[in-house]
């Protein structure tokens, strides 16, 4: 999802809960706060030996511990927050959005949301760990070529 399809989806649904489910029906505490949006350049190379340049935002979810909230973030405040970060850091909306999130039992992972469920009064992001790949074995797989060696 990119960033851009992530803030359409707050906007077409005002004074909804923003909720983060990182699991299958483990969510994010409703005290978090949205402490940081990263606009990431990132510069690779694979291990087939190709450079690659792509552009990330990474949205950094924390719970205090110590605040308690009757519900969860509503989507015009976390909007507000977005709009702040782009007056000072200009998003970009066509960059794949990712959240960060972890606590003391959780270790902290860039979770990649897969969908977005819209019930009543609430955006449910469902989210998950993207796995690790091998871009080279990957990309022939897909073609339905062999993988052997794909590193070389």
């Amino acid at each position: 999802m990119t960033t851009n399809q992530f803030l359409q989806t707050l906007r077409e649904n005002p004074s909804k809960e923003l909720v983060f489910e990182y699991r299958q029906g483990f969510f994010v505490p409703m005290a978090y706060h949205i402490t940081e949006v990263k606009n990431m350049h990132i510069e690779a190379v694979d291990c087939g030996g190709r450079p690659s340049e792509y552009f990330q935002t990474v949205v950094q979810l924390w719970v205090s511990g110590d605040e308690q909230v009757e519900r969860h973030m509503l989507t015009e405040k976390a909007l507000k927050i977005f709009d702040i970060v782009g007056k000072m850091k200009p998003m970009r909306g066509d960059a794949d959005i990712f959240f960060e999130w972890g606590n003391e039992y959780l270790p902290t992972s860039n979770y990649s949301p897969s969908d977005i469920e819209i019930t009543e009064s609430q955006l449910v992001v469902k989210m998950f760990v993207p796995p690790t790949v091998c871009k080279p074995k990957l990309e022939l797989e897909l073609a339905g070529c062999s993988t052997v060696g794909c590193c070389s």
